[in-house]
């Protein structure tokens, strides 16, 4: 603990360090995406994020409850960015589903962050017993994924698209692309080789929203 020395000379304790949640849960969430929640030690995450066990259990209750916390920071960061695009209603469709697409491409090869999706590479090494942690998982990346079909879904109202799109089997196509970028980029895929999948995907556009 700090010391110092008050105008008579007499030694002092400082105030004890405060706790940062913050700098924690981006500390945790860094350590469950590079390594998956399961293979994630619960004295790994008191080690990497600089933090006494009482403090840890006393803010989060448990690894589960740090883990949680960990995914609403990740959603209100890199979520609400994603929204963001999905509705912009003044920019043309394809442009849209481009910054998209490029901005998941960013995400995903940010030198300051691990490779891929957090949302995907959190899962790794889940077993049975995390089932209610891997079920919410899944709940926030099927939320996901309504997010782009109720994008495509109003712009057919506006007639960008034709009036039988299957938007729900769109959505969950373009879906599989950004997961599929996802592990690309787990595996080693730098930047420029995933905007190149990117360049591939648009100059299909056209045909793959043709009905």
């Amino acid at each position: 603990m700090d010391m110092s020395k008050n105008l008579k000379g007499t030694i002092v304790r400082g105030r004890p360090k405060k706790f940062d949640r913050d700098s924690v849960l981006e500390k945790a969430m860094s350590l469950f995406w590079r390594f998956g929640y399961e293979p994630t030690s619960m004295s790994e995450l008191i080690e990497g994020t600089g933090t006494k066990p009482s403090s840890l259990y006393a803010e989060f209750g448990s690894k589960e409850g740090l883990f949680c916390a960990a995914i609403e920071k990740y959603l209100a960061t890199y979520g609400q960015a994603r929204d963001a695009i999905l509705e912009q209603d003044e920019l043309p469709l394809p442009q849209v589903i481009e910054q998209l697409l490029r901005a998941s491409v960013e995400w995903f090869t940010d030198a300051e962050m691990p490779p891929g999706c957090f949302m995907v590479a959190a899962t790794f090494g889940m077993s049975a017993a995390d089932d209610a942690l891997f079920q919410q998982l899944s709940q926030q990346r099927n939320s996901a994924e309504k997010k782009v079909v109720e994008c495509l879904e109003c712009r057919v109202g506006k007639g960008e698209l034709p009036d039988n799109t299957n938007c729900v089997l769109l959505g969950k196509y373009i879906v599989n692309v950004i997961q599929g970028m996802s592990v690309q980029a787990r595996n080693g895929a730098n930047r420029d080789e995933l905007s190149g999948l990117v360049d591939i995907f648009m100059s299909q556009w056209a045909g793959i929203t043709a009905v």
